[in-house]
């Protein structure tokens, strides 16, 4: 049974992607409609950009009451489209509260009017502030569908947007909870516009200010060159193919259990999973017995507490089964899983552990977006960063060495948005810390204060401490102007190695 099925042209039907149960209808909007919503969210957006961020954060403190209110119903739905296990799923609403919490508390700070040095020009002070987009396009997708958009939503709504979300096809009846979530704010700051792709294309298309998409490059690519019609504005999180590097002297055990973790959470459906670790010499046998050890421990099936659950979309787990049996063919060995399990469902796969792989596999180089564990034994620490960063992504990545120096210098040296270390997968986590990758893993920053600047534009304003005075424009470009030969002699004085150098030797002699 599929887990989505199209009842007609205007009907999506969200099923069950275990049970084939209903979940429910939602409709698929046209171009039109989409255009009809967004203007209604401008509306809106002018009314709610108008206020300060006290009043907006009291507004975002009902929706945090409204999450909170509802956390049961949005669980179990979440689990109900995706097949994860509710555990997982209530795991999603957890981390929307932490999220929306930093961004109601932080953004009056962030986003607040800041003041700059105006050197050399010291008879004109200047300051930057910041202003709302307006209204923000929001695509999102089906693995997280509470988790992800709540690194979107609460930040351009603190930042003073409204927000029109295409929610996945797959997980539609989720993104509209979110939205009636959003409206215990007494605003409408979240409208969500359901269907496939043409629906998100028309989104893309429309008057928005910015567009925040998450999701696979091939479809960022989509986006970005569309949206270049408008010029609109694009931050992308797109997808991860993130390594681990094991050193000898590191902890292997807890190194493995972070693996299986973050290998095998949400059936490795994460942008952020671990899929490649490389290991060190003296590393690589015990942490293989370690993950294989941890690896037993899971429980996968049906029950609200098991570790692993079901694929979402429809033919994953034969698109995994391929993957697997193509690194067989090129020499690779499944220590434990490699199989699909349908006396379960018909989209389960069993969390799978890969020995003898070598880098140059196809295992190795695209997203494998499933529970699938390749190890790789690599001659030292400085291939294990080579390889790392031989790879068309860079989202995230994690470190274990022997000691914090070791592994904060190993970490420096990736190509990554962020690196854990002596762990995998929290950074997104933390609402503080921007969340983002390199490479084909997008640009732009979701989460921090980096996240509620991106979805604010800074202007520069500048104005003179002494309005009599004439304006620097009026007097370099008007009436005298200053002798060429003395602009040169004073840039001599000013910014000259030799001279600065001397003044600082002159100043330090006497200090």
């Amino acid at each position: 049974m599929s887990a989505l099925a199209a009842v007609d042209n205007a009907t999506i039907r969200s099923l069950n992607p275990i049970t084939g149960d209903v979940v429910g209808e939602v409709p698929v909007m046209s171009a039109a409609e989409v255009d009809a919503v967004v203007a209604e969210a401008h509306h809106t957006a002018a009314e709610w950009g108008a206020l300060d961020a006290r009043e907006r954060a009291a507004a975002l403190l009902r929706v945090r009451q409204a999450l909170v209110d509802r956390s049961r119903e949005l669980a179990e739905t979440i689990s109900a489209e995706t097949g994860k296990p509710h555990a997982d799923a209530v795991f999603e609403v957890v981390a929307a509260c932490t999220h929306l919490t930093y961004a109601l508390r932080h953004a009056n700070r962030a986003l607040r009017r800041r003041r700059v040095p105006t050197s050399p020009v010291l008879v004109k002070r200047a300051w930057v502030e910041y202003s709302p987009y307006g209204v923000v396009a929001a695509i999102t997708p089906w693995n997280y569908p509470v988790g992800i958009p709540f690194q979107i939503l609460p930040f351009a709504t603190a930042a003073g947007n409204t927000v029109v979300m295409k929610p996945s096809e797959l997980t539609p009846v989720t993104g509209q909870i979110v939205a009636e979530v959003f409206a215990a704010s007494g605003h409408e700051l979240v409208r969500a516009v359901t269907g496939e792709a043409v629906t998100g294309e028309a989104l893309v298309r429309s008057d928005v200010g910015k567009i925040a998409f998450t999701g696979s490059a091939a479809t960022g690519r989509h986006i970005l060159r569309t949206a270049a019609d408008n010029l609109t504005p694009v931050v992308l999180e797109l997808g991860g193919k993130d390594p681990m590097i094991v050193t000898d002297g590191a902890d292997v055990a807890r190194a493995a259990r972070s693996a299986v973790g973050g290998t095998f959470s949400n059936s490795g459906q994460t942008c952020m999973a671990i899929e490649r670790v490389f290991t060190t010499p003296g590393a690589y046998g015990p942490f293989v017995d370690a993950a294989l050890a941890a690896t037993a421990e899971l429980r996968q099936g049906t029950a609200p507490s098991d570790h692993v659950g079901s694929l979402t979309q429809p033919g994953a787990a034969a698109r995994i089964e391929k993957i697997v049996r193509r690194a067989e063919e090129q020499g690779a060995r499944v220590l434990t899983g490699g199989k699909r399990r349908s006396d379960l469902g018909e989209e389960f796969f069993e969390p799978t552990v890969l020995v003898d792989v070598d880098p140059s596999m196809d295992l190795m180089a695209e997203e494998t977006f499933g529970p699938v564990l390749p190890i790789v034994k690599v001659r030292s620490v400085e291939e294990a960063v080579r390889l790392a960063n031989d790879c068309d992504y860079g989202l995230s990545s994690s470190v274990f060495a022997d000691d914090a120096s070791e592994a904060r210098t190993i970490a420096s040296r990736l190509m990554s948005g962020s690196v854990n270390v002596d762990d995998a997968l929290v950074g997104s986590g933390i609402p503080a810390l921007p969340f983002g990758g390199v490479k084909n893993s997008g640009f732009g920053r979701l989460q921090g204060e980096e996240g509620l600047r991106e979805f604010s534009h800074a202007r520069s304003v500048v104005e003179s401490r002494f309005p009599r005075l004439p304006g620097l424009a009026a007097g370099m470009f008007t009436g005298n102007r200053p002798d060429p030969n003395v602009v040169h002699r004073g840039l001599g004085a000013v910014y000259s190695v030799g001279i600065r150098a001397k003044v600082a030797a002159l100043v330090g002699r006497r200090s």
